[in-house]
């Protein structure tokens, strides 16, 4: 009886945690700065947490996830550049290395 009900609190546990991870954040898709950018720079970001950084013509390979309300986007190298969601917008501030931003808007999912 015991082994019953611990394995039915397993399996409802276990039912929660694999509800909790959805296949889609709704952050998914391609952003792009706009066109008066000196250098466009494109964000594509995929369900896997997977994702490219792509500047003028040079892309790199990023992995990313929600955390503390923003994107962490890990570069290949070693780095983390942090995208801050804009309220009401399907749009992304991205801090830079060294300082500024570069504002970037959903273009498609």
């Amino acid at each position: 009886m015991m082994r019953a009900v611990f394995c039915g609190v397993w399996l409802v546990i276990a039912g929660l945690a694999l509800s909790a991870c959805e296949s889609g954040s709704g952050w998914e898709g391609r952003y792009i700065s706009s066109a008066t950018e000196d250098a466009p720079v494109t964000l594509t970001l995929k369900a896997d947490g997977k994702g490219l950084w792509m500047v003028d013509q040079e892309s790199t390979p990023v992995r990313w996830k929600m955390r503390q309300g923003a994107l962490w986007l890990h570069v290949k190298s070693g780095g983390v550049l942090i995208a801050q969601p804009l309220e009401n917008e399907k749009a992304l501030s991205v801090g830079l290395p060294g300082g500024g931003n570069v504002l970037l808007k959903k273009a498609s999912d």
